[in-house]
C-alpha cells in the first residue's frame, strides 16, 4: 500500500481535468446506465481511466486493480462489477495524502465507487469523475478530507492539438 501512495505522490502536478465542470455525485443514485449484463467487458476503444500506478506520466487503463487516480487518491484491490461507456461501478480500498495522518497507507478504507462523466481526449473517452457510494467505516472527517483533496475529479490526459 505504501508503494501505491508513493506513486500517487510522485504524480503530483500531473492532474489535468481538462476544464470540465461536471459535478460528481449528482442525481439520486438510481439511473439506467447500469442496466447491463454483468458479463459486459470493455472492448478496445471503450472508456479508459488515466492511471499513474507505476508510471508518473500515466497510461490509459480499464478495470484497474490498482488505480492511482490523482496526485491525492489511490484505489487498490479494486473489483469492477460494471464498466461501459456511461459509467463504471466497483469496490475496493481507498487511501491518499488526505488520510496519511490517520495511517490509511497501512489500513485503507473499504469503499464502493462509481466512475462517470466521460470526456473525449483525442478520440478516446476517459472517465473524469468519481463518486463514493459507500464509505464503509470511514469517519466523517476523512470523508470531508477526501472530498477536499480532489472533489471527485479524476485526472485525464491533456488534449494534443
Amino acid at each position: 500500500m505504501g508503494a501505491a501512495l508513493a506513486l500517487a505522490l510522485s504524480a503530483c502536478g500531473q492532474q489535468n481535468t481538462g476544464g470540465e465542470e461536471n459535478a460528481p455525485g449528482e442525481g439520486d443514485g438510481e439511473d439506467d446506465r447500469y442496466e447491463r449484463d454483468d458479463d459486459d467487458r470493455a472492448a478496445e476503444g471503450d472508456v479508459q481511466v488515466l492511471n499513474f500506478h507505476g508510471d508518473e506520466n500515466g497510461f490509459p487503463d480499464q478495470r484497474p486493480e490498482d488505480y492511482v487516480a490523482t496526485e491525492f487518491t489511490t484505489f487498490s484491490d479494486m473489483e469492477w462489477d460494471e464498466w461501459h461507456e456511461d459509467g463504471a461501478r466497483g469496490e475496493g480500498e481507498v487511501l491518499g495524502t488526505w488520510c496519511m495522518d490517520q495511517g490509511c497507507q497501512d489500513d485503507p478504507y473499504d469503499v464502493d465507487v462509481e466512475l462517470a462523466d466521460p470526456v473525449d481526449v483525442d478520440g478516446t473517452p476517459y472517465f473524469s469523475t468519481y463518486t463514493i457510494t459507500d464509505y464503509g467505516d470511514m469517519p466523517e472527517e476523512q470523508r470531508q478530507a477526501l472530498d477536499d483533496a480532489d472533489g471527485g475529479r479524476l485526472a485525464v490526459p491533456s488534449q494534443t492539438d
